[in-house]
């Protein structure tokens, strides 16, 4: 970082987009060489941000400036002044200390750190994009820089004022990174193991493992889930929904420290919404930003739906409306901005692609007619992306039942079209089925009747397949009840009768020993498989019935 080769870098940018770790990094760098002389850094210390710690004890002082608290002021070194040296000596010693700075400046190897360059705010009149080095000599003073990396993009910051460029990408061990935040969380550390254990196959049930590289987002999955791992069947009742308003609303509360309240005379647009304090005051920005998050996701142009550029997300906003919208979006970090990889331009994205999802599962639930007006016309462009609208279709199950279940349709729709008939396991669109209808169930709404072709029960998924049996008799056009009993020890003899009891909840006129299941009203069913491997538990078929007994 500090050296190429025998070249000193002395302007040195880290970016990152929110949450990835941009000042705790910076403040472990601090921290490295605060304790540089403490006798255990004559050995490796794994604790340290860098493996060469020889690097900064070269740095014979160093100044810590968070950018967020000095806005306003446009000099370097005068913020040193304020915000260092005038907190550390009385008035009487100022001078002298004045004076001394100068000369430390000048004359030693020292090291500025310069943290939150996108939080910075130049004094009126003051075209600046970067507080002035003005003061600070290129052969003494190395200073390091932390921004996201929209702020990069500035054109006003040349290419040649930087000697080098990093980037910080996140977690890089996610089960570490999980271990760490737990023993900081939890009271008895004595069930750590136990415990990052649970969490790690709740983020594998419920998919949650493209958000464990954010640091941000992986802490909020983990808060969250801690403040909910103490109630009966926490995994069953987590919502995304709630999950992904924490998050907005963490993020429009860095932008803006006004409040207010959705209530009966201003009420929610969605359920998840209800409670949050942040996301009121911002909402017509939000919609907005909803708007374009749903058109790019499902415009005419793939290429562009993730990526875009400012002249493609202009066309969502007014002239007015956009500046304002885009500038929130990016110091919120809702958006990032970075320049392209040859730096002659740059580019927008959604900080992750689930919130982009997210968004435009909200502008749905409260728009139900932009399935048919934009939904439908992107899957007669693209036919087999239908299960790319997974993650908004289990969105859309937390915010709006009814839209869920026309996307529903939609998506069973082309599934029909383009699937085979699944024997051995059930299809990806019944897993991204029964992950919306547990959505809608932790998000309290209760109307979720989605349409699916082809199904598969076992014992694994039974409370779900059997709710999307129940609504769909008439359209199923293939059935598997499976039990696999040999080799799987986590089957048990209970498991299994208890799997038999809940077949008769949705069986009609059964006997009392066994379970049927009525056919009578499954009029396209065109294949029909049964099977219980490991038990001598018989199956017949009459008429439109069949039983296991």
């Amino acid at each position: 970082m500090f050296y190429k080769h025998d070249h000193s870098n002395r302007r040195i940018y880290v970016q990152g987009e929110p949450g990835s770790g941009k000042s705790t990094f910076a403040a472990k760098l601090v921290h490295d060489w605060c304790h540089k002389n403490q006798p255990i850094l004559t050995a490796p210390n794994k604790n340290t941000a860098f493996n060469d710690l020889k690097t900064i004890q070269t740095f014979k002082f160093l100044f810590f400036i968070s950018l967020r608290n000095v806005r306003g002021q446009k000099d370097i070194s005068q913020m040193i002044k304020d915000q260092l040296v005038d907190q550390m000596y009385s008035e009487d010693d100022l001078d002298g200390v004045y004076t001394l700075l100068k000369t430390i400046i000048e004359t030693e190897q020292c090291l500025v750190v310069r943290d939150g360059l996108d939080e910075w705010v130049a004094p009126d009149g003051c075209n600046l994009a970067e507080p002035s080095m003005t003061g600070l000599p290129k052969d003494k003073v190395t200073v390091l820089t932390t921004a996201r990396p929209w702020k990069l993009a500035d054109g006003r910051i040349k290419n040649s004022q930087i000697d080098i460029l990093m980037e910080i990408q996140g977690v890089s061990d996610p089960d570490i990174f999980c271990a760490n935040i737990l023993g900081c969380i939890i009271d008895d550390t004595k069930e750590l193991d136990n415990t990052v254990k649970e969490f790690q196959n709740f983020v594998e049930k419920r998919e949650l493992e493209s958000l464990s590289s954010s640091p941000m987002l992986y802490t909020l999955v983990i808060c969250t889930w801690v403040d909910t791992m103490k109630e009966e069947e926490h995994s069953k009742e987590y919502s995304l929904c709630a999950l992904y308003t924490s998050l907005l609303e963490s993020l429009c509360k860095k932008t803006t420290s006004t409040t207010g309240y959705f209530n009966i005379s201003n009420p929610s647009p969605v359920y998840c919404f209800s409670n949050t304090s942040y996301l009121q005051p911002n909402i017509e920005i939000l919609d907005k930003l909803a708007v374009a998050a749903c058109k790019l996701l499902f415009s005419c142009e793939r290429e562009t739906s993730i990526v875009f550029s400012d002249i493609a997300l202009s066309n969502y906003f007014s002239g007015e409306e956009f500046t304002l919208c885009k500038t929130f979006a990016l110091r919120a970090g809702i958006l990032t901005n970075r320049k392209d990889k040859n730096r002659t331009g740059s580019s927008n994205s959604f900080i992750h692609k689930t919130i982009q999802e997210f968004l435009a599962a909200y502008y749905i639930a409260c728009n139900t007619y932009v399935i048919d007006d934009v939904v439908v016309g992107y899957l007669k462009r693209y036919n087999d992306s239908y299960l790319d609208l997974s993650q908004v279709f289990i969105f859309l199950c937390g915010m709006n039942t009814i839209a869920a279940n026309a996307l529903s349709g939609l998506m069973d729709e082309y599934h029909v079209a383009s699937c085979r008939f699944y024997d051995h396991l059930p299809c990806e669109l019944q897993n991204i089925t029964e992950a919306g209808i547990r959505e809608a169930e932790a998000g309290k709404q209760n109307t979720i009747w989605p349409k699916l072709s082809h199904v598969f029960i076992t014992h694994d998924n039974m409370p779900y397949s059997l709710r999307v049996l129940s609504a769909n008799t008439s359209n199923i056009q293939s059935l598997s009840v499976i039990f696999h009993l040999v080799g799987s020890p986590s089957v048990s003899e209970a498991t299994f009768h208890q799997a038999k009891i809940k077949l008769r909840s949705f069986a009609r006129g059964e006997p009392k020993s066994g379970f049927v299941l009525n056919l009578a009203s499954c009029h396209k069913l065109k294949k029909l498989r049964l099977a219980v491997i490991g038990k001598r538990d018989d199956i017949y078929l009459t008429g439109k019935l069949f039983y296991m007994l």
